[in-house]
């Protein structure tokens, strides 16, 4: 069976997916039937969101045609990418069968709603797709929430209904960006997590549904609940039936309160690892053991925390989206953070230098988190960092904590003293050292 789905798609992959219609196409309106698809979210990241389409068929002709803004030359593997530019997308006619074909094979849902437009509305919204499609006109600079194939169809279908569908939503959304955010991803633990890390306040704004609608599964839901005044003056539902094409468990599940799972397993992590080094004795903390797991421990922190600090720090200053600005997570991670990877084999491995920039860096950090705190009293400063800062300020403050102690530490009762070095010529010190015992 795997084998023969391997074929299956090697063949599709093989066929072009554009779509050549007649030259007549769509040249009567009223033979034209319109429905939005809604396709549920994909096994790679930038999937999880779903994509929709606007399917035409010219019942006169017999033919169909799936209108996509969705095309782009851009693989899987080209995550990096979408966080610091803006990608080139662009809208074109494929093959509504092979289309249907490819998103089955890779396990994602079909819906599949007709919309109940007057002959009038349908002759824009096809004015307004075959523009759209035309080499001219079809490029545009992807942006995950303000510019995408969601809102270039709501966008074209608003267009068509004269800004009824705007109208109706211009009330507020019931989740911002960032409770979207963490729904569609939550299923993608790890970059949930760095989201909420990397992005700033902009994405806590409150927002409308009709910026919502950037969702394509929020975008299905504004249209079953839509509406429009028709040429009689009675209003009138604007999908008109609704089925699933293809159902599967990849639905987006709801907002989950509290924190995450990795939020939860993270935070354990972090104070067991701050509670056992502070459980230590004083007198024990100079011995080797101690130091290596010391060591250790910093290089933990640098290679989670650090290492996602660091990049946030990345996006800070060098992505296009607005969405990776100013961000208040940055006073308790960034590249001192991962700073701490290095400096922590050397500590482990009895670099005394090591562990005096380690103290220095911890207590930058340490600060920062302190001042982080101190920030989210002030209206000024509104962003969410409820579940990094959780986990930093653990992170943080307990190495801070534990450095004083290690600091303070005083050598056992008997312990030698090291010996003095003696200056050159000091001929009395000198025959001191090393006169035998």
């Amino acid at each position: 069976m795997g084998r023969l789905a391997t074929l299956l798609l090697g063949l599709l992959w093989s066929t072009p997916l554009l779509a050549a219609p007649a030259e007549d196409f769509g040249s009567r309106p009223e033979a034209l039937r319109i429905q939005v698809v809604t396709f549920g979210p994909g096994p790679h990241v930038q999937e999880r969101f779903g994509h929709t389409a606007i399917w035409v068929e010219d019942t006169r002709l017999g033919t169909s045609v799936l209108y996509s803004y969705g095309v782009t030359s851009y693989g899987p593997g080209s995550g990096v990418r979408y966080l610091l530019e803006r990608p080139r997308y662009w809208a074109a006619r494929l093959s509504v069968e092979h289309s249907f074909f490819l998103y089955r094979a890779r396990g994602r849902s079909i819906l599949l709603q007709e919309l109940d437009l007057p002959v009038e509305q349908r002759r824009r919204l096809f004015a307004r797709l075959e523009r759209d499609v035309n080499p001219a006109t079809r490029e545009y600079a992807y942006d995950p929430l303000r510019s995408n194939c969601a809102t270039r169809l709501r966008d074209a279908l608003d267009e068509a209904l004269g800004g009824a569908l705007s109208a109706q939503l211009a009330g507020r959304a019931s989740l911002t960006w960032r409770e979207h955010l963490r729904r569609y991803t939550r299923e993608v633990p790890l970059f949930q997590w760095a989201l909420m890390l990397w992005t700033n306040d902009t994405v806590d704004a409150p927002m409308t549904r009709w910026e919502e609608a950037a969702f394509p599964v929020e975008l299905a839901q504004a249209l079953a609940e839509g509406s429009f005044t028709d040429e009689h003056g009675t209003s009138t539902p604007l999908v008109k039936s609704s089925r699933d094409e293809h159902l599967t468990t990849t639905r987006p599940p709801p907002l989950a309160l509290g924190p995450s799972s990795l939020t939860r397993g993270l935070l354990a992590l972090f104070t067991a690892g701050t509670l056992l080094l502070l459980a230590v004795p004083r007198a024990a903390t100079h011995r080797r053991a101690f130091r290596i797991a010391f060591g250790l421990y910093h290089a933990l922190v640098g290679a989670t925390l650090g290492s996602a600090g660091a990049i946030g720090f990345v996006l800070m200053v060098g992505s296009v989206h607005p969405y990776f600005g100013f961000n208040e997570n940055q006073w308790m991670a960034h590249p001192l953070s991962f700073a701490l990877l290095p400096l922590g084999l050397g500590i482990a491995s009895g670099n005394e230098r090591s562990e005096r920039r380690a103290r220095h860096y911890v207590g930058v950090l340490a600060l920062g988190s302190l001042l982080a705190v101190v920030l989210k009293l002030s209206p000024t400063f509104q962003q969410d960092t409820r579940e990094p800062m959780s986990v930093l300020l653990v992170a943080n403050l307990g190495l801070a904590l534990v450095h004083v102690k290690r600091w303070r530490v005083t050598l056992p009762r008997g312990a030698s003293p090291r010996p003095e070095p003696h200056l050159p010529g000091d001929s009395t010190h000198a025959a001191s050292l090393h006169s035998p015992r």
